[in-house]
């Protein structure tokens, strides 16, 4: 069963979400949060992944969040996970994403994967290739490994298990994947990976 914190600025919109939820025999509602609540509410309910539906900025609670915003499009724009991946946008949705997107989306955040609508990738790829185009670094074969596990979702102490290295290297790995994809969050660095073919989700 995955444990669900629903959040929103108006009271039915909370509401709304939290009945679809409750529509899928896998998912539970264990509370619902203004903005103002939420972190609070997150340390002290534990859930597995929050539904928020925010406005832009702000802080994101310390669990893997799925988040609904008017344009997906400026996904990075949004403050990502940390530095030790324990937070921040897992799955960036529209606010007009479906029923079965939404739960679609929760499942994938809850089994550690990143999920981007197409049209934010598509919307991507124009931006980027649009003058002035930005140059990339190649990656090397370890800082694509790493790129995989950020995929996936894993924190830095996974992927340091997955590819027996120290933590460390993992974060010196994750500046440097950073800074040669022009990306500041672990979403944008995945959208990039896959714009640019390096990795598949």
């Amino acid at each position: 069963m995955i444990r669900t914190l629903v959040s929103a600025p108006a009271a039915l919109a909370r509401a709304g979400l939290a009945a679809v939820l409750r529509g899928d025999a896998g998912i539970s509602v264990v509370g619902e949060a203004a903005p103002d609540e939420l972190a609070h509410l997150a340390a002290a309910l534990e859930p597995d992944v929050v539904v928020e539906q925010r406005e832009e900025g702000g802080p994101l609670p310390h669990v893997p969040s799925v988040v609904l915003v008017e344009d997906p499009r400026f996904v990075w724009n949004f403050e990502g996970p940390d530095a030790e991946g324990e937070r921040g946008a897992r799955a960036v949705l529209s606010r007009d994403a479906s029923p079965e997107e939404l739960l679609a989306a929760v499942h994938a955040v809850a089994a550690g994967l990143v999920v981007v609508q197409p049209q934010t990738l598509a919307f991507a790829a124009t931006a980027l290739q649009a003058p002035p185009r930005p140059r990339f670094e190649s990656l090397s074969p370890r800082e694509i490994d790493v790129l995989n596990q950020l995929a996936r979702g894993a924190p830095n102490k996974a992927i340091a298990r997955a590819l027996g290295i120290s933590e460390h290297t993992v974060k010196f790995h994750i500046t440097s994947i950073f800074s040669k994809l022009h990306a500041s969050s672990r979403t944008e660095a995945v959208t990039q990976g896959v714009r640019l073919g390096l990795i598949m989700l």
